[in-house]
């Protein structure tokens, strides 16, 4: 209902007409559409690191194996999502200080201009993405291709085949089904952004990372997480209280 009344809302402006969604006829009809319906979206389950570390050692030593293995590892480390992880290129890589990497995100949904973010890959993952560049013999653009037996393709991914991946790999490791349809190409941003909160990170460091603009959507993405930490926190205080008695 959003979208078609943007668009009607769209249309009239570029008409140089009387905006009809304005009326208050047509707001109290979508306020009482709103109340009819929570609007809490569902989200894809969080790819923390434990789940990341099942997934990566489901992944083969063949060379789709090898890309899978790449992808969820960068994918978990930069925070991107679908889209932004497939465009990535690999003359954005700049070399860090301990075997680190950054790599820079041209462009994201909440970026049409292009402005970009780095990401921050570890050395475990930069040492994971040359094994694959250097078997597929990536020597510019994409970093993540299709891959077709024994041949790489020239093209980036399509940003639906992570998702394929994602799955794909957690029912290689044997994880739960409920778990398996949870996840998305989105688990893995979800994830890294979960555990950075529960390892003691601060918001703004996290939107950072993630790109995030509003406090609004990434306290969606940690409120799991705040949550656990809530816990551990009362819990601690419980038993102190029980030692002082």
């Amino acid at each position: 209902m959003r979208r078609r009344l943007a668009g009607i809302r769209k249309v009239h402006r570029l008409l140089r007409l009387e905006n009809p969604v304005e009326d208050e006829e047509v707001l109290i009809a979508m306020r009482r559409a709103l109340r009819t319906k929570p609007r809490r979206q569902k989200q894809a389950h969080g790819l923390t690191r434990d789940l990341r570390d099942r997934l990566l050692g489901a992944c083969p030593d063949s060379l789709l194996g090898l890309r899978n293995h790449a992808l969820i590892a960068v994918g978990y480390d930069t925070l991107c999502r679908r889209a932004e992880l497939v465009s990535l290129r690999l003359e954005d890589l700049t070399p860090l200080e301990n075997g680190a990497m950054s790599i820079l995100v041209r462009r994201a949904k909440n970026d049409p201009f292009g402005d970009g973010r780095y990401g921050y890959l570890t050395p475990p993952t930069v040492e994971i993405l040359k094994t694959w560049l250097d078997v597929a013999s990536i020597k510019k653009d994409w970093l993540f291709r299709k891959v077709a037996g024994d041949r790489v393709g020239s093209n980036a991914l399509h940003p639906y085949t992570v998702n394929r991946v994602i799955k794909g790999a957690a029912d290689a490791a044997g994880l739960d089904p409920h778990i398996v349809q949870g996840l998305s190409g989105h688990s893995m941003r979800v994830g890294a952004a979960q555990d950075l909160m529960a390892d003691g990170v601060g918001l703004l460091p996290i939107m950072q990372a993630g790109g995030w603009k509003s406090m609004n959507v990434i306290g969606r993405y940690v409120e799991h997480a705040e949550i656990a930490l809530c816990g551990q926190m009362r819990q601690r205080f419980s038993v102190g209280i029980g030692r002082g008695r």
